[in-house]
């Protein structure tokens, strides 16, 4: 998710409103758990600044602190003295997973299992830690990015453990790209003949790894769990169609035309004439001037877009200056651009689709914008 993630981990960037932890916090509150150590490593103080200790969540959360990202073993080796009870629930801070968490933990607690996998389908799961099953849902093997694979069940990154899991963590070496793997420590299990099940009832998940996936998941959580309510100003003169979320304090101005689902933060100004949507994310204190067109886009908080701009498929970071009649567009599997905090787009630009800008970056109409840049 570079560039975007030099300013903050990938789990912090904005989807439907909210982080992605944030998500995942609402994912597990759904399941009445509320308890929650975060294990942090790269930019923690992001992480710890926005959720604190979890009371406006309604969440109690711990921290746990990673020096070194050694696999997800390793981190969970971090997490071990915070967690109390004999069986707890592991979820990757940078997937968006809906399912009912509720009916996964009563499988693992029928199972009697010392570890549920929760499992997701794929067209083609090479790329991906594959299990393979029998008929009662118990795991006889992992592989991971299999050239043939034993099933289509992929391995999603959320997983039930009892705390036997720790002690087949201790047991484990460094894999091949030196990191300590979850699933060595769980394939050691399996081949205890330990009760290993796989849960393969997801709803929806997406690896935000990619801003197209990013774009993908803002998409799925605008349409699907967008709240419908306007907390803000409308002018006379506006058009609104669909699911639209508008926080305190952001103005619509007259003549403006929005097709939702689309989401607005608080103290944003969407100016004269200008068409959002469908799958508009826009921050707080974000400006809008005039005649701005924006769909299936991100615009991060503290953000400028000047007038007569169009930006289709792409990501704007924070604090970021974007000229007049700037233009970015995607393709079918490409996205517009996606440029990081803190950059300056000069007027009359356009972008080539897949471009990015590194933070802090400035481009000007006598610069290209047809490859990626990282700086002035």
């Amino acid at each position: 998710m570079r560039p975007l993630t030099y300013a903050k981990p990938k789990h912090m960037l904005m989807i439907a409103g909210k982080p992605v932890l944030e998500h995942t916090l609402d994912f597990l509150r759904l399941a009445n758990i509320q308890d929650v150590c975060i294990v942090v490593g790269y930019l923690k103080e992001v992480v710890m600044n926005y959720f604190g200790d979890g009371d406006r969540f309604d969440t109690n959360i711990t921290y746990a602190h990673q020096e070194k990202r050694l696999g997800l073993a390793h981190a969970l080796k971090y997490a071990q003295s915070h967690l109390e009870n004999d069986s707890f629930v592991m979820v990757l801070g940078d997937v968006m997973i809906r399912l009912d968490l509720k009916e996964m933990i009563e499988q693992h607690q029928a199972h009697n299992a010392v570890a549920t996998i929760g499992l997701a389908t794929v067209d083609d799961p090479t790329p991906f830690g594959v299990v393979k099953m029998d008929e009662t849902l118990r795991i006889s093997k992992l592989i991971e990015k299999p050239k043939v694979p034993p099933s289509n069940y992929v391995i999603t990154g959320l997983y039930i453990f009892k705390n036997d899991i720790f002690s087949a963590i201790d047991k484990i070496q460094p894999s091949w790209r030196g990191e300590y793997e979850i699933t060595d420590a769980i394939q050691s299990l399996v081949e205890q003949g330990e009760p290993v099940y796989g849960y393969p009832a997801l709803k929806y998940w997406k690896d935000t790894g990619r801003p197209i996936d990013l774009l993908e998941a803002n998409k799925k959580f605008l349409s699907d769990y967008l709240g419908n309510y306007i907390f803000g100003e409308v002018h006379q003169g506006c058009e609104i169609d669909g699911i639209i979320r508008v926080e305190k304090g952001s103005v619509l101005h007259t003549g403006v035309k929005i097709h939702g689902p689309v989401s607005i933060g608080e103290d944003s100004f969407i100016g004269p004439k200008c068409r959002l949507g469908p799958y508009v994310q826009i921050g707080s204190n974000v400006r809008l001037v005039e005649n701005v067109t924006l769909a299936n886009t991100i615009i991060m908080n503290n953000t400028l877009i000047s007038n007569d701009t169009v930006i289709k498929d792409s990501i704007i970071g924070e604090n970021c200056q974007i000229g007049p009649d700037v233009i970015a567009e995607g393709t079918d599997n490409v996205f517009g651009v996606v440029i990081a905090d803190h950059s300056v787009v000069g007027p009359n630009i356009t972008f080539t689709p897949g471009n990015t800008l590194g933070p802090h970056s400035t481009i000007q109409p006598q610069l290209t914008a047809n490859k990626n840049q990282e700086g002035e």
